[in-house]
């Protein structure tokens, strides 16, 4: 099962017994120690382990024999096999390599030797008794082989009797000269190649004695002597897990501090690179010297087994190497693609499985090679909106039964769940917010207006702050509002124009009626003439007077019959008006509690609601209660007792009392006659009066109403560009976090200065073009992302508000003001994400780069971790923006989500460390033939799998190793594994 390069736990530092210093191991013999350290390892999960000895490969070679004789090894006691089959198989995978540990001349600051540590590439130990231990010397000149060691204690001891003696005498006295390490290093290729060479941080010797790395660094006054100064420029790791240490050999160790920056990282990385050769990772291993301590600690590597996959720590020292517990990039396994399969019985795709990496995995081919359709198989399984998969012609770009008729694609997540391309169509994804960006995506987002295709770019940024649930719930909340207000301020709108149509109603009948001065005139003279008939009729002063209060009583009954008419329509009106707005309130009410999804918060509010339900009962007893019947007699009564019929009965007794108060003041009929007919004309001009009086009062509370009227209209403006500015601010958190990638969206409450324009023209006279007079609202140069200050914005719309109400602004005829009003009024903001990259505008940027900033939104904006698929993103590119920008995104990106991406650029393969790359081939699109089964093959590993190229080999895929599949199908492949390995001064061949 390969996945590319895995997170493994390696141990760089284990003694074993018979170290040649301190051993203080206990176990009998080398049988029973090895039982003991294999057991151990495989408990603690190890994988991979540095045998490590002074001066020496002998403790190694004792490994690697135990290794090989393993399903031999037995238990004295029992005689049963000392390890079962499955431990068998995992010690026999395990990688075990060789760390030689040499100690320097001159002594540390506590009279300590510096102590280094060679690790070596398995393959080359044939090589190193010539290259390494027969070439080193002492400063006596005295090699570091076997020979010169048992030499060197015999000078330095002539009394010891046998060679072990004097070999022991030597190992523990013996110091290298660092000038005859140097020159092997710059004198020897392979052995450059094939070793790495790490600084001890010990508590007891190394290259800074018992202080860390840095803290020497830190309090460096010009005594750090030249050669603690060599020793870390040709060194490639360090032993340490302190902090301090890590950061500082990361060119990080300002990180976190007040104003760090890019500019600053740069520098930091320049100068660790200057004084100490290069980045280098920090490495920790256990220094056992008793089975007690064996694997208590680890280093996480992310890498195959092999010396090839240790390499590239030297090349991704942060990347790939982690001291921690627990194991580094966690992901879900519900959302990481474990392995996909085709499944063509024609064998026109490979049958097998293609197992991915939670990380980066970058596919690579040919033309028509076959990766796209992997990529397109992966997305087409797992999408539930398939738009995306069609072309411009609304057709998919790949017909995959046309290629295969029996086909179908497996799609397996590392949580086990499986899901196939055809499959029921009520079957849910199994992974359903997996984003696939396919060939010109991005582009087609960068050029909506050339490729008529796509969202605009600002709607498109709004649509993925709103992939986020609660700002998508903040948004539609806004948008509710905004929309609520806008048809709050349409009805007021309706209202101020039906209330000026009233005012003018009104004025009309107003004029109907008569002057108020003659009716005043006509009353006074009746009323005298009224008085004059009574004397002449003989009725004395004081009977004058009774008959004026019965007669003023009279007219005061008659009004107040009026205004019981009046009152009871108002109040049938209100009635059955309120009945219709609370069944529409308990309408809501029941949807709302319907909806509530927690038992406790229904009941309560159901509880504290039924109010609503008692006032719909009381309105309609309310109802009841003035509705009119027919009587026996045939005359109209109301139904029930209320206010009304008491007041009406009340009313018509009081009016038969003064009918039969007033009978004995009609003496003569002639005068009665008289004074009935100027009684009744006085009774109409007071009726006139009170008609004009009311007029005139309903004529001025309508006026201050369209007052009202207006400041809520304007107020309500208000209240939807304080909602955009409300959203814009409650959606920041959301767009915070992009800042760290150089992305900056900054949300702005803007006018669509154009479309209003383009509205406000339509409807204006042109002959007059009264537009010209707004300026600063009604210009046809300016953009919709122009600035502007919106008190100014708002006294402009009063001002033309004002000008379209008197006259003063010139509409068509065909427009009349209520609807002029409602398109000066209109919502004409937008919430606007001004995009900057670096300082670049997005709608200023190229299109490669603005199709690169693009994918850093779609990818920074999702709050999914599920995978990202990405065909060809370095299309339209320039070469330094993907050096610089994308391969520097997708290394950060890898570690939050899985990434799957089909290229043919080398800077993404290479420089962004790609964990599996995906090697697509179709027989018969290249020079070299295949004699694959498979129409369209795969095959997969990680970079550092090397494999020198097998002409004897007819099957192309097997022919090479991963590597060298790279350096030949990815245009500048084999120029970018150069440049990347020269960064680091650890240049290797590539055939």
């Amino acid at each position: 099962m390969i996945k590319g390069s895995e997170w493994r736990k390696w141990n760089f530092h284990v003694h074993t017994k018979g170290t040649n210093k301190n051993d203080q191991f206990t176990s009998r013999n080398i049988d029973e120690f090895f039982s003991i350290f294999f057991k151990k390892a495989i408990e603690n999960g190890i994988e991979a382990i540095g045998i490590t000895d002074y001066f020496s490969l002998d403790r190694y070679k004792d490994a690697i024999q135990y290794v090989l004789d393993i399903d031999s090894k037995i238990n004295e006691i029992t005689q049963h096999k000392l390890f079962s089959e499955k431990e068998i198989s995992t010690i026999k995978k395990m990688f075990l390599f060789p760390n030689v540990e040499l100690r320097m001349l001159p002594s540390t600051d506590r009279a300590r030797l510096i102590n280094i540590h060679c690790i070596f590439n398995p393959t080359y130990v044939p090589h190193l008794e010539n290259d390494f231990f027969g070439h080193l010397s002492n400063q006596d000149g005295i090699k570091m082989n076997r020979h010169g060691l048992i030499e060197y204690g015999k000078r330095l001891d002539t009394n010891l009797s046998t060679d072990q003696l004097r070999y022991k005498k030597g190992i523990d006295n013996y110091t290298i000269d660092l000038k005859s390490l140097k020159e092997l290093i710059a004198n020897n290729k392979n052995f450059k190649d094939n070793c790495i060479i790490v600084v001890s941080n010990s508590n007891n010797d190394g290259a800074s004695a018992i202080q860390k790395h840095y803290d020497l660094f830190e309090n460096e006054d010009g005594s750090l002597d030249g050669l603690r100064k060599s020793i870390y420029q040709i060194s490639n790791c360090i032993f340490s897990t302190n902090g301090k240490d890590i950061n500082y050999f990361l060119g990080k160790r300002l990180e976190e501090t007040e104003g760090y920056n890019e500019e600053i990282y740069k520098k930091e990385v320049e100068d660790v690179i200057r004084d100490r050769g290069s980045l280098k990772p920090c490495l920790v291993g256990c220094d056992s010297h008793s089975e007690e301590t064996l694997f208590t600690k680890f280093t996480w590597i992310k890498s195959d087994l092999t010396f090839e996959g240790l390499r590239q720590i030297c090349f991704e020292p942060e990347q790939r190497v982690k001291i921690k517990a627990s194991k580094p990039d966690f992901k879900e396994d519900k959302v990481v693609i474990e392995k996909v399969k085709f499944m063509s019985q024609s064998k026109k795709f490979k049958n097998e499985e293609i197992h991915l990496n939670p990380n980066l995995n970058v596919i690579i081919g040919g033309k028509s090679s076959g990766k796209s359709i992997l990529l397109f198989s992966i997305a087409k399984t797992l999408l539930p909106d398939q738009e995306i998969l069609k072309n411009d012609n609304d057709e998919e770009k790949y017909n995959l039964l046309s290629l295969d008729s029996d086909f179908n694609f497996e799609v397996t997540t590392k949580a086990g769940l499986s899901q196939f391309l055809f499959r029921d169509p009520n079957e849910n994804s199994i992974i359903p917010d997996i984003k696939y960006i396919p060939q010109n995506y991005l582009v087609k987002l960068a050029e909506p207006e050339i490729n008529k295709k796509g969202k605009p770019l600002n709607k498109l940024v709004r649509d993925l702050i709103n992939e986020d649930a609660d700002s998508k719930s903040k948004y539609d909340s806004f948008i509710t509002n905004v929309k609520q207000f806008d048809k709050d301020r349409e009805d007021k709108i309706n209202k101020y124009f039906d209330l000026l149509d009233k005012v003018e109603k009104l004025n009309e009948e107003l004029k109907t009626k008569s002057n108020k001065e003659v009716l005043d005139t006509n009353i006074n003279s009746n009323t005298t003439k009224v008085e004059e008939l009574n004397k002449e009729a003989g009725l004395n002063e004081e009977e004058l007077t009774k008959y004026k209060e019965l007669q003023e009583k009279d007219n005061k009954n008659k009004e107040r019959s009026e205004d019981i008419k009046h009152d009871y329509k108002l109040t049938k009106d209100f009635i059955n008006i309120s009945i219709e707005k609370i069944q529409e309130l308990k309408k809501l009410k029941s949807e709302f509690i319907s909806n509530l999804k927690d038992v406790k918060f229904s009941a309560y509010y159901k509880e504290k609601l039924s109010l609503i339900d008692t006032i719909e009962n009381q309105l309609n007893e309310l109802q009841k209660e003035i509705i009119f019947i027919k009587n026996e007699e045939g005359n109209t009564v109301f139904s029930h007792s209320n206010v009304f019929k008491t007041k009406m009965e009340e009313i018509k007794s009081e009016k038969t009392q003064i009918f039969t108060d007033l009978t004995p003041f009609t003496r003569n009929e002639d005068i009665q006659k008289q004074i009935k007919i100027l009684n009744e004309s006085i009774q109409t001009d007071k009726k006139l009066l009170l008609e004009i009086e009311s007029l005139s009062k309903q004529i001025t509370d309508k006026k201050t109403s369209i007052k009202t009227y207006k400041t809520e209209i304007f107020d309500l403006y208000d209240n939807v560009y304080n909602e955009y500015q409300k959203v814009i601010e409650e959606l920041k958190d959301r767009t915070i976090e992009l800042e760290k990638d150089g992305l900056k969206i900054e949300g702005i409450s803007q006018i669509n200065f154009s479309k209003i324009y383009k509205s406000i023209y339509q409807i204006s006279d042109g002959r007059k073009a009264h537009y010209r007079n707004y300026e600063k609202l009604l210009d046809l140069n300016k953009k919709s992302t122009d600035s502007f200050v919106y008190v100014e914005i708002k006294q402009e719309l009063i001002k033309i508000f004002d000008s379209i109400m008197d006259g003063t602004y010139a509409v068509l005829p065909s427009t009349n003001k209520k609807n002029a009003i409602k398109i000066l009024l209109e919502d004409y903001f937008f919430d606007y994400w001004k995009i900057t990259f670096k300082n670049d505008k997005l709608g200023e940027m190229s299109t490669g780069k603005a199709s690169f900033v693009i994918l850093m939104l779609i990818i920074g904006l999702s709050k999914s971790k599920s995978p990202i698929l990405i065909d060809q993103p370095e299309d339209n590119l320039d070469n330094r923006s993907i050096t610089k920008d994308l391969v520097n995104y997708l290394k950060n990106k890898k570690l939050e989500r899985q990434i799957i991406v089909v290229t043919h650029n080398s800077n993404i393969v290479v420089n962004a460390d790609a964990e599996n790359i995906v090697i697509a081939n179709q027989k018969g699109q290249n020079d070299t033939e295949s004699t694959s089964e498979y129409h369209f093959d795969y095959t997969n590993g990680a970079i550092e799998n090397s494999k020198q190229i097998d002409k004897n080999e007819t099957d192309l895929l097997k022919s090479m190793g991963v590597r060298e599949h790279i350096a030949e199908i990815v245009e500048g492949g084999k120029e970018a594994f150069i440049l990347r390995e020269k960064k680091y001064r650890f240049i290797k061949n590539i055939s």
